[in-house]
């Protein structure tokens, strides 16, 4: 061993390896010989398999009709909503993203994307965007602003408020492509669904809404989570099986959004037979400015309104002067032993019917912090009008 081979063994440092060695270590590591013959740049096997059309940027495009059932075209504005009914009249796009990940950072972006529009009464046109490499990302993204049009379109979305319109936004501003498309009116109906049906169901993802308020099942869906590996397989594989079933499922999203919005709109007008939180819906009626139809709401839901939605009735009674409607409430709720309710009776006889001795009884029925105070003051109340009631009586001598 000389000296160079000798300092190499004492740093920890491997002896240089011989030629052949080296020749050998980089064939083992060097790709099969269909990747070396592969051209990355052809998309026409992509737009075969997805019945797409192929522009010369590697996009593909996908253009779509799906006809309605009669039972989803019953006649329900679906501006019907607490958050669009303040809104002008929109041309409503329903729009969702196949992505490289879940991150928000800004590596990540959206290889398809889905649009949807109603043509007619009973007709959506569904036209889908698919990346055949990533140099066709500025081409997607032109195009789509292109279909997105005006600012008089409304984009409807699921978790598109976090997630989905952020991402192209950041891509637009990546790409150089002048257009700002978080700007435009938004509805995002996971939490449209979550408001009505959170307290009732598991979960609100899309395909729990579509089981239950749409009654679709999905067969042989590709979970969106599996996504990303899809588009990698196609970029490194040319395998289109996994990104045509992701354009299925992407499919199928669009179209559960237009029918969800129907539905919905339906629900908020007190047209569900499913069970949902008329509370919380009737809530959000009162806070778009809509009291009327709040109180429809909540009067039309019966046994099925909440201790809550009880509550809330008995305040709108209580503010429009019905103070007979919202003893009523505060009753019944006392009857089940509401404390919120028992506070507002011991009020209504302390400082409308002046009756002390009823608003203490109905005072021991509060919250600990509010029954403390509130007896304390009206057993004070108490001692002292025996001694007022003298007073008045000799005035009057």
């Amino acid at each position: 061993m000389n000296i160079g081979d000798r300092l190499r063994q004492l740093r920890g440092e491997a002896r240089p390896e011989s030629d052949d060695a080296l020749a050998t270590r980089l064939q083992r590591l060097r790709p099969p010989a269909r990747h070396a013959t592969m051209d990355p740049d052809d998309c026409s096997v992509l737009g075969t398999a997805l019945a797409a059309e192929q522009t010369t940027d590697g996009l593909l495009i996908r253009e779509r009709h799906y006809r309605l059932s009669p039972a989803s075209c019953v006649g329900v504005d679906p501006s019907a909503l607490p958050e669009t009914c303040r809104l002008p009249p929109l041309d409503w796009l329903y729009i969702d993203t196949e992505t490289t990940g879940l991150s928000s950072g800004v590596g990540n972006l959206a290889f398809m994307i889905g649009v949807a529009r109603f043509s007619a009464t009973d007709q959506l046109e569904v036209r889908q965007y698919v990346l055949g490499r990533y140099a066709a990302e500025r081409a997607m993204l032109t195009d789509l602003l292109a279909t997105v049009g005006t600012a008089s379109t409304g984009l409807v979305s699921y978790n598109g408020k976090s997630f989905d319109l952020p991402l192209l936004a950041n891509r637009c501003r990546m790409q150089r492509v002048a257009a700002r498309i978080d700007t435009l009116p938004h509805l995002d109906l996971m939490y449209t669904v979550r408001r009505a049906y959170r307290r009732h169901w598991p979960d609100c993802r899309l395909q729990t809404a579509e089981r239950r308020l749409l009654g679709l099942q999905r067969v042989d869906d590709l979970p969106g989570a599996q996504a990303p590996a899809a588009w990698r397989t196609w970029l490194c594989e040319r395998d289109t099986t996994a990104i045509a079933r992701v354009l299925e499922h992407n499919f199928q999203d669009v179209v559960s959004l237009a029918l969800l919005h129907r539905c919905l709109a339906g629900a908020y007008l007190g047209q569900a037979d499913s069970p949902l939180d008329h509370a919380a819906i009737g809530r959000a009626w009162l806070d778009a400015g809509d009291p009327q139809r709040a109180q429809r709401i909540w009067e039309n839901a019966g046994e099925s309104l909440s201790d809550d939605g009880r509550l809330d009735l008995a305040r709108l009674y209580r503010r429009q002067g019905d103070w007979a409607s919202a003893e009523t409430q505060w009753l019944a709720l006392y009857a089940r032993g509401n404390a919120a309710a028992s506070l507002e009776l011991s009020k209504l006889h302390e400082h409308r019917r002046r009756d002390l001795r009823a608003a203490m009884r109905y005072a021991g029925s509060c919250t600990a912090d509010e029954r403390d105070a509130r007896c304390s003051r009206l057993r004070r109340k108490l001692d002292a009008t025996p001694q007022l009631t003298l007073r008045l009586s000799l005035r009057t001598r």
